[in-house]
């Protein structure tokens, strides 16, 4: 499972106002670093009252936005400066309230740390997590969605690449090892619903002090 886009779902949702804190900073971020995003969210905004209907009282598939879309008055999305000067989209500059590197970045392995931003009611854990250029973060699968989004820098998976604005979806059927590229830290916005499953002995032994 892997998509560079939030999916349509997941828009919807946001837009009528159905997300937490967690999942809502997630999607708008990437609405501010991906054009095609911000037209889907303004256009659903624009939906209203029979959007929100639909998806209260059905299963809601990613063609079901565009297909609604189709039917309505094509929407400017909103021109406003998406990035602050500290280089982060708005909305996550806008939360943290401060730099990247005035944080408070803790150890979480060789080349990696991590910044623990949002808890959720059922164990959800929002989090920033810094890669240096060129390692391997250790094997593991999920005991749920793993949203990742691409704020700089670059890995991969095996044939799939993801950059800046990239969103990776990974399910519970996924067990991935994300290579960092070389040249510089890797930074993305991770969102958890579950504590991940990792195959190495020595990361399972450190998991409860990372708290991931």
């Amino acid at each position: 499972m892997s998509n560079a886009l939030v999916t349509d779902e997941w828009i919807l949702s946001y837009a009528a106002g159905g997300l937490d804190q967690g999942h809502a900073l997630l999607v708008a971020t990437q609405a501010a670093m991906r054009p095609e995003v911000r037209r889907k969210v303004s256009e659903a905004e624009a939906v209203g009252g029979a959007l929100l209907e639909t998806s209260a009282t059905m299963p809601v598939s990613d063609g079901l936005l565009d297909k609604i879309l189709s039917r309505l008055p094509e929407a400017e999305p909103e021109e406003r400066p998406q990035v602050k000067i500290t280089g982060l989209p708005a909305p996550l500059a806008d939360y943290l309230g401060c730099g990247l590197e005035d944080l408070d970045w803790r150890f979480m392995g060789p080349g990696l740390k991590n910044v623990r931003l949002w808890t959720g009611p059922r164990g959800e854990r929002l989090w920033l997590l810094r890669a240096t250029g060129g390692i391997t973060i250790p094997e593991h699968g999920h005991r749920g969605v793993e949203m990742t989004l691409v704020l700089r820098g670059r890995y991969h998976c095996g044939a799939e690449s993801f950059g800046p604005g990239d969103m990776d979806l990974a399910d519970d059927d996924k067990i991935h090892q994300p290579v960092i590229d070389p040249g510089e830290d890797c930074i993305c916005l991770v969102l958890t619903e579950a504590p991940l499953r990792f195959n190495s002995l020595i990361a399972r032994i450190a998991q409860p002090l990372i708290g991931l």
